[in-house]
């Protein structure tokens, strides 16, 4: 508007009316959600306050973005998930800054279940003995727990307690037991026990040793073999057993005896034996009458059939020899005579030889007598 003419006029304009908004800072705030099982959908509701008719929503968790709007619903929270809303405020209104609210999500603890077994007897068995499994420790078992034996991860039918005995075992495998249960949120979980190697002890591999012969009144030492099993021999007659060294005893029996060794029991059981025969010292006799009497007619040299592979050799006191014989037995005696001819009254000198292992000379006189 002009008011006036020439230099004196006036020139007005219109007249605005300015209102200045306050600065709002908005709030936000979310309740956490009832403590549930795992699996269960929880619901946040976003309350803003100070953000106007239309804030924006932003859901994060564990600061990564999930969702929007005023609500976010998930089942696959856990315990220890962050849950935040960032609000917005309407567009237009003076704000300070967004609004923030975290939530900290709690389950239902719902501890998986663990399980222990232990074997008896704990070392190695005999083949076919009996090893039993138990449960050592069992946590979260539940009120009806359910039990399967294993082998190799294998069930074995009708093994559903808590105890597992079985002979049939074998070297190399492996024992478990499963466990299935419901937990404290009606879900059902599985567990499985620790391995459990089984350890067969191999068969006990018992040689006594070969055979032996001896002299009547000396000893031999037998030589059995049965790796770290304690043993025993029997019969005891005879057997001098050192503690230190019990499978090598000292045998001096009397009369020829065969000895039995034993080992381990039950599968790992063996056992083997050894004959120890005695054979009597040859008996060489210093004079014999070779006058047809019937009496001490030849040189009966006792016991010595019992050494078949032998030589018999007589000599003159000039060193001529007049009787030879091998194999000298009942049947091919000396009946005293020389190239067919009664031998002089007189003494003669005797080497008798006994070969094999008990092996033995013999030198000696002979009187001839009539």
């Amino acid at each position: 508007m002009t008011s006036g003419t020439g230099t004196c006029s006036i020139s007005f304009s219109n007249v605005v009316t300015i209102q200045v908004q306050p600065v709002v800072t908005p709030s936000v705030s979310v309740a956490p959600p009832p403590v549930q099982c795992p699996g269960t959908a929880l619901t946040f509701t976003a309350v803003a306050t100070n953000a106007g008719p239309a804030p924006t929503f932003s859901w994060l968790v564990n600061n990564v973005a999930v969702a929007s709007g005023p609500t976010f619903t998930s089942s696959t929270l856990v315990t220890g998930d962050q849950v935040r809303v960032e609000v917005t405020p309407t567009a237009g209104l003076c704000s300070a800054a967004p609004a923030v609210a975290t939530v900290t999500v709690t389950r239902t603890p719902t501890p998986l279940p663990t399980l222990a077994i232990a074997v008896q007897p704990g070392g190695p068995v005999c083949l076919g003995a009996p090893l039993t499994f138990s449960v050592a420790s069992v946590t979260e078992a539940g009120p009806a727990p359910e039990y399967q034996w294993q082998i190799n991860g294998n069930d074995v039918n009708g093994a559903t307690g808590p105890v597992f005995t079985s002979t049939t075992l074998r070297e190399g495998q492996t024992v478990t037991l499963r466990l299935r249960t419901i937990n404290a949120c009606g879900q059902p979980v599985t567990a499985v026990s620790n391995g459990v190697p089984v350890r067969i002890q191999p068969p006990v591999d018992v040689d006594a040793g070969p055979d032996k012969e001896i002299l009547a009144g000396t000893s031999v030492i037998l030589e059995g073999r049965a790796g770290t099993y304690p043993v025993t021999w029997t019969p005891a007659t005879g057997l001098t057993i050192s503690p230190n060294d019990p499978l090598r005893p000292r045998a001096a029996p009397t009369v020829t005896t065969t000895y039995t060794l034993s080992a381990g029991e039950g599968g790992c059981a063996d056992s083997d034996q050894v004959t120890v025969t005695v054979r009597p010292a040859i008996r060489i006799p210093n004079a014999f009458t070779p006058n047809g009497d019937g009496r001490d007619d030849t040189w009966q040299i006792e016991f010595i059939e019992q050494y078949p592979d032998n030589t018999v050799n007589v000599f003159n006191r000039w060193g001529n020899k007049v009787f030879s014989a091998t194999n000298y037995s009942r049947a091919n005696e000396w009946r005293g005579d020389m190239n067919g001819q009664p031998a002089p009254v007189g003494t003669y000198y005797y080497v008798v030889v006994t070969k094999g292992p008990l092996g033995k000379s013999y030198s000696g006189s002979i009187t001839i007598l009539y």
